[in-house]
């Protein structure tokens, strides 16, 4: 399977794989790294690839996968290479099958979503549990196989729904205990370098088709993109998201001590010290106001979501209405059944639902 001399294409590859995972410190000495591998060429490639850096990076590497029942018979093909590959590379495997139209049904939403908070469970509770199997007190990983192109369709899939700043960024490298290794390589630097080392891998049909927007964005808009201006505009969209990123960081840290300071010792926010802020730094304190007093309450079975454009900007016209004056007291309606609350000079949230439990 992956052997010590790989080819040049092959090699090539794999030292941008190293140098993003260095410099993004990717991997945890002596923790778990569990790869998410569907089969396609692109984390059958980051497997191996994983296979082999462990060799210098004492991590200890599994690989799950996912069947969404929903492809039949070519799913079971997808099962069946990955097991293949995994038992001749001695690479531990846990395989699990979700009906994920039937949990997309259920909880009334797109089959994309649905399969992606599957996959995240899953693959969560696969690292936690790989921890106390092996009694070690490190982190786990989770490693995906999403590469340059995916980014750079991610930001503008993002532009499409009117993103922010933090839109822009797309794709990271670092996302909580999600890391994405191939992100600066490109999808065809993939598919070379799988062939010259023979990887096996299965296309997955769906990927061509238009019915979805990403397909739509690769295979349609980044094309004509590219025969209108004469360049590939790839590179430079994620230019734009390395761009974002470092500014959306240097907001962050400025809303996490704005956040500080206007944190009040009954975990409610001063409006005044709020209203004094410019916008992009209020929209953020907000946020983590927000993420900070729901997490306990939503727990880890469902992560809250974030608020949206609207819920930012009807909170801030209420509070200059309260602070001119206008109101003495508001409330609105916030994701996961929280309520916020205006008045006395004070925002804070509450759970009416859970205190008759």
């Amino acid at each position: 399977m992956v052997m010590e001399k790989i080819p040049a294409p092959t090699f090539r590859v794999f030292q941008k794989f190293e140098e993003t995972s260095k410099r993004e410190g990717l991997f945890p000495e002596k923790g778990v790294v569990i790869a998410g591998v569907s089969g396609g060429v692109d984390s059958m490639l980051l497997l191996a690839f994983l296979k082999r850096v462990s060799k210098s990076i004492p991590f200890h590497l599994t690989a799950c996968h996912l069947d969404h029942q929903i492809r039949g018979e070519e799913a079971r093909l997808d099962r069946e290479l990955v097991k293949s590959f995994c038992e001749a590379a001695s690479i531990p495997l846990q395989i699990f099958s979700v009906d994920i139209p039937l949990y997309a049904a259920k909880m009334k939403m797109g089959l994309e979503e649905a399969g992606r908070i599957k996959r995240r469970e899953l693959f969560e509770k696969a690292g936690e549990e790989q921890l106390k199997i092996l009694k070690l007190v490190g982190e786990y990983r989770i490693a995906l196989a999403h590469h340059m192109d995916d980014r750079a369709e991610s930001i503008l899939m993002h532009i499409g729904r009117g993103t922010g700043l933090r839109g822009l960024v797309g794709i990271r490298y670092i996302d909580g205990p999600y890391i994405r290794p191939l992100l600066d390589i490109r999808r065809s630097e993939v598919e070379e370098a799988a062939s010259a080392l023979g990887l096996p891998w299965r296309d997955d049909r769906s990927n061509v088709s238009d019915e979805f927007l990403r397909n739509r964005i690769r295979n349609q808009l980044i094309p004509a993109w590219e025969e209108t201006v004469g360049y590939d505009p790839t590179p430079l969209i994620v230019r734009l998201g390395d761009l974002a990123f470092h500014d959306d960081e240097a907001l962050e840290e400025l809303a996490t001590e704005s956040f500080r300071k206007a944190l009040l010792p009954d975990f409610s926010l001063s409006v005044s010290s709020l209203m004094s802020l410019p916008y992009a730094i209020y929209s953020r304190v907000i946020q983590l106001f927000y993420l900070t007093m729901a997490e306990p309450q939503e727990g880890k079975k469902r992560a809250p979501r974030e608020l949206t454009t609207m819920q930012l900007e009807t909170l801030r016209r209420l509070s200059e209405d309260i602070q001119s004056g206008k109101q003495t007291r508001a409330q609105l309606s916030w994701p996961g059944g929280s309520v916020v609350t205006i008045a006395e000079g004070r925002i804070w949230l509450s759970w009416p639902d859970k205190t008759n439990e």
